[in-house]
């Protein structure tokens, strides 16, 4: 493991609103043996924020930070260690020189939830271990229970138990709110660059389609979202690279969702912008799951998007 030299750590919220209750009862609460008062619900609240940690190493290769966007009923602790105890990207973009932004985005992790009744529809949802199995490729669903994974399969299967534990309940009807926040957090950085997976793949292509005076770099692990709004903007050339790993043909859903993140590259190409393909099969990284940043040789996958980065003129070469 590479010793890190930071310039700078800290965190911050971004985005949010203020909520006032008023007119509830007050009701007695214990939070603990020898603790119980008057709870009064009512009064001045936020919600919907995002928290933000951030790293800045000593020695930088590019004035732009890096974005880290988590993908859904994950945090960001998705980049921090692998299931297996290996560094993860955080500590991987950090080594090579670049400024890390990790987000907890709205209702995840340190971000909080809200618990005001009324505020948000519907009721929380969490992915299950065996949905997990199959909808992160790692194995056939049929194969869940005997933990055979798909032959070649890269990501540590000895340690699922770790990737259930990280797995965070979502309210499905946050998406605007996280977009509000994601777009709150890149006004208040600057220019930078952006880093999603699966659902944080689909904000980062949203949000850098949008402001491509602010975002001058995305990268979309396997993004799924609305990718209507790419053409409204001139993207002027600004860089996308879209990545994927193995085993997309063996689920329809995944045939449908690689399908539709292909015509959105292809809609990012039509705006002006361009687009790069990244299959990581065919070049030579083999058995990759959709938690890549998980998987066994994951440093691999991080260093082709470092080499991605210099190429398109976001980071300083020879680091």
């Amino acid at each position: 493991m590479t010793l890190l030299n930071l310039a700078a750590m800290g965190s911050y919220t971004v985005g949010g609103r203020p909520v006032t209750v008023e007119g509830e009862t007050a009701r007695r609460v214990a939070l603990s043996a020898g603790l119980e008062f008057e709870y009064d619900p009512n009064g001045r609240y936020w919600i919907e924020q995002a928290y933000v940690q951030f790293f800045v190493p000593q020695q930088r290769l590019t004035d732009l930070p890096l974005v880290l966007i988590h993908g859904g009923g994950l945090t960001g602790s998705t980049w921090e260690t692998t299931p297996d105890g290996r560094p993860g990207w955080l500590h991987e973009f950090l080594a090579a020189g670049v400024a890390v932004h990790v987000v907890d985005n709205v209702e995840r992790g340190r971000a909080g939830f809200c618990a005001l009744e009324g505020e948000w529809e519907g009721m929380p949802i969490v992915r299950s271990e065996r949905e997990s199995w199959a909808l992160y490729r790692i194995g056939d669903a049929s194969d869940y229970e005997l933990r055979i994974p798909y032959p070649g399969q890269c990501f540590p299967v000895t340690c699922l138990d770790d990737l259930t534990r990280r797995t965070v309940p979502r309210w499905p009807g946050t998406v605007h709110a996280q977009r509000r926040a994601l777009l709150a957090l890149v006004e208040r950085i600057g220019p930078c660059m952006l880093l999603g997976h699966s659902q944080g793949g689909g904000f980062a292509m949203e949000l850098a389609s949008a402001r491509p005076d602010l975002v001058r770099a995305t990268i979309a692990l396997e993004p799924h979202g609305d990718f209507s709004s790419i053409g409204s903007v001139p993207l002027d050339g600004r860089p996308l690279l879209g990545v994927s790993g193995d085993f997309l043909e063996r689920d329809a859903l995944w045939r449908d969702l690689d399908a539709k993140a292909q015509h959105a590259l292809d809609a990012w190409q039509r705006a002006g912008g361009s687009a790069r393909e990244l299959r990581l099969g065919e070049r030579g990284l083999a058995g990759h799951s959709h938690m890549m940043m998980m998987d066994s040789g994951s440093e691999r996958i991080a260093a082709l998007i470092l080499e991605w980065l210099a190429n398109v003129g976001c980071m300083r070469k020879g680091g």
